[in-house]
């Protein structure tokens, strides 16, 4: 891919990271109790972390359904 057809991903601002949140209750009940907020970065999952967004490296979208039966080459 050369630098014309990158296009910066959507969801990260083609940083290739986004901020997660996440819930975490210590102790033996993990739904119960006080929780605390934990703001975590991880990996864009629709560029995979490379910042550039290309819809056949993005794993939300459902390419098996553009197959048709028998469309094998």
């Amino acid at each position: 891919m050369n630098e014309r057809d990158r296009t910066t991903c959507q969801w990260c601002q083609g940083t290739g990271y986004v901020t997660r949140a996440l819930a975490y209750c210590p102790g033996v009940d993990p739904f119960h109790g006080p929780a605390e907020t934990v703001h975590r970065a991880g990996e864009c999952k629709h560029c995979r972390g490379t910042g550039a967004y290309d819809a056949r490296r993005d794993p939300m979208l459902e390419h098996w359904r553009e197959e048709e039966p028998g469309d094998e080459a």
